[in-house]
């Protein structure tokens, strides 16, 4: 499967985010605030730290998943709330090329 210009984007941006860390690893997280006008809310993580927003730039969970299944991510684990199906927690690691 040939990846999208914008999965391959995505890719140098985790790969320059990541860069000179000693894991290479990140967490994507998404919760819902449960109000107006604040929506569902999605982030990476890496380290204990937010990774800047850039990264995700309207970015579709789908484009994790076609990097993951193109052999460039590795899911690791995943975490699901039990008293909320809005907030969930999936940790990827970066593979070598």
């Amino acid at each position: 499967m040939e990846l999208t210009r914008s999965q391959l984007d995505l890719l140098e941006r985790l790969q320059s985010a990541l860069a000179g860390q000693a894991a290479q690893e990140f967490t994507y997280e998404t919760e819902y605030l449960g109000y107006l006008p604040y929506g569902q809310y999605h982030w990476l993580a890496a380290g204990g730290q937010h990774l800047p927003s850039e990264i995700l730039d309207s970015m579709p969970f789908s484009d994790l998943e076609a990097l993951e299944n193109a052999g460039y991510l590795l899911r690791v684990s995943e975490w699901q709330n039990p008293e909320d199906d809005t907030h969930s927690r999936i940790t990827f690691v970066l593979c070598d090329e």
